[in-house]
């Protein structure tokens, strides 16, 4: 198999050029796009980034092109038009610091930037510590060549495409430096294959993304749905007021983390809970969210099948549940996808029957190929017999679900009992005035570590922290229980948005005598 995604695309513009592909929306614009693609103008623009790109030099691991963009056409362009000229995509995160993204361009070996204005001076100052070539592709002109007609094109022939690497993506790195997870062209197009199926993405809908594009969740569900020949309603910064009107009128499928649905919900609430019926697919992924959320999505979009995925950069998503609102089960996130088997195992690597928890460990048909440069890594991240480790503590139930309760690192435990972090943070997060929510160990010489919760308080509302510990105790056994709860202003998160617990362990030790930091 030796087509790739772009080649998906292309033959797309070959077949419907007149069909809409991308429309941007500003959300200073509401709902109204400010640039409408049609498949052949997008087409064009691969070509004319690729031209611009030409032979792309190889570095320690081939050639690799760091790509540094806000949402746009162009940021998606720019991932078509490196598989075009042989190359990696590298995205990288514009919210990063500068020596962050020095770390990712030498880490990748890029010899080359694709950038924007908005990001020229940042990417620039970062190439120019490893010598790599910096395109603004603000500067690029659009060839205006195809304006009618079909844009030429013609099978792929190059029979080395399916095994070089064709997208490096950095994990978030909450605990040390990231590592490059790489994903071949067969890789990448099987796993879109696998999500268009799983996820039902055709040219019948119209897909939200609101999310960056450096993030492959959000950047892999557009290209995706491009190859899948459907339209991209593409949001350059999230904007929960507009999301209001593009789900009421407009996109009817849309991936959502949990904090932009609280958003939302917020929004929805404040605007005297208006139907959005526009939306016919809700994918929740990323992180837990309570219960009560998950509830109010059925309110919030009456027509939506309310879904959540599971997976990991790794391992990609391996798990789907469509939800049904008078049976939700707490922290399911469904069963394998198409071509996936998971699987739990003990400490020792042993599986675990039903009902019994354990670490999380997949083997798909778009397997792990390993960390760029690094084969310790990738040695660690692996079985014996190929399964891919998440670092997730789940257990399976007797219907084949799968729950996932927790981070293996994150578990505490407490005067020998086990804790799971996410089941106490799901339970501060009902609380009403609670808005976010991180629970973790700290040393103690009776219990061996000691439950303990960091919360932020809910704009114009009160946080004590006897009133929190008696809302986890009316609802957890006793142990479970944080014995210590601070209220914080804010977490402390990594550019990627996680919060890093490590941080809040090493402020805790210098100020566990205070209730709000």
């Amino acid at each position: 198999m030796n087509w790739t995604v772009a080649d998906c695309v292309a033959a797309q513009a070959e077949s419907a050029p007149d069909r809409v592909a991308i429309e941007v929306l500003d959300p200073s614009h509401g709902t109204t796009p400010t640039e409408v693609w049609r498949y052949r103008r997008v087409q064009s623009r691969v070509n004319a980034l690729a031209a611009a790109l030409g032979e792309v030099a190889a570095g320690p691991h081939g050639p690799m092109v760091a790509i540094m963009m806000a949402n746009s056409v162009d940021h998606l362009a720019a991932y078509l038009a490196c598989q075009v000229v042989g190359a990696a995509a590298v995205p990288v995160n514009n919210r990063l610091a500068e020596p962050e993204i020095e770390f990712v361009v030498r880490d990748s070996g890029a010899s080359v930037m694709l950038t924007d204005g908005l990001f020229a001076t940042s990417a620039g100052a970062a190439a120019r510590t490893v010598d790599a070539r910096v395109i603004d592709v603000a500067r690029i002109a659009e060839d205006d060549t195809t304006a009618a007609g079909p844009v030429p094109w013609s099978a792929p022939s190059d029979p080395d495409a399916a095994e070089r690497v064709a997208l490096v993506a950095y994990t978030s790195g909450t605990t040390g430096f990231p590592k490059g997870s790489t994903v071949t062209n067969a890789g990448l197009l099987t796993r879109f294959a696998q999500w268009s199926w799983t996820f039902g993405l055709s040219p019948n809908q119209t897909l939200s993304t609101p999310g960056p594009l450096f993030h492959m969740s959000y950047g892999g569900l557009s290209l995706a749905h491009l190859a899948a020949g459907g339209r991209n309603r593409l949001m350059a910064a999230f904007d929960p007021v507009a999301a209001l009107e593009e789900y009421r009128l407009h996109s009817t499928w849309a991936f959502l983390v949990p904090s932009m649905t609280a958003m939302i919900v917020e929004a929805w609430n404040a605007a005297d809970r208006p139907s959005l019926g526009a939306l016919e697919w809700l994918l929740s992924s990323g992180a837990p969210g309570p219960m009560s959320l998950l509830d109010t999505a059925f309110e919030v979009f009456p027509n939506a099948n309310i879904t959540e995925a599971y997976g990991w950069t790794e391992g990609g998503w391996v798990t789907y549940e469509v939800k049904t609102r008078d049976a939700l089960v707490p922290h399911s996130v469904g069963w394998p996808v198409v071509g996936t088997q998971i699987d739990i195992r003990d400490p020792e690597g042993a599986p675990c029957p039903p009902g019994v928890a354990g670490e999380v460990v997949a083997r798909s048909i778009t397997p792990f190929r390993g960390y760029l440069g690094n084969p310790e890594a990738t040695a660690a991240a692996m079985t014996d017999d190929g399964f891919c480790r998440s670092g997730d503590v789940g257990f399976r139930h007797e219907d084949g679900r799968l729950s996932i309760i927790d981070r293996v690192k994150d578990m505490i435990i407490s005067g020998g009992e086990n804790v799971y972090c996410a089941e106490v943070e799901r339970i501060l997060m009902e609380h009403e005035a609670i808005v976010e929510a991180a629970v973790f160990g700290v040393a103690d010489d009776t219990w061996g570590e000691r439950v303990t919760a960091a919360v932020v308080a809910r704009a114009g509302m009160e946080l004590q922290s006897p009133a929190v510990i008696e809302h986890c105790r009316q609802r957890l056994a006793g142990y479970k229980c944080p014995k210590h709860v601070v209220v914080m202003s804010e977490l402390p998160r990594n550019p990627m948005g996680k919060v890093q617990k490590f941080r809040l362990v090493e402020l805790l030790g210098t100020n566990e005598n205070h209730s709000r930091w």
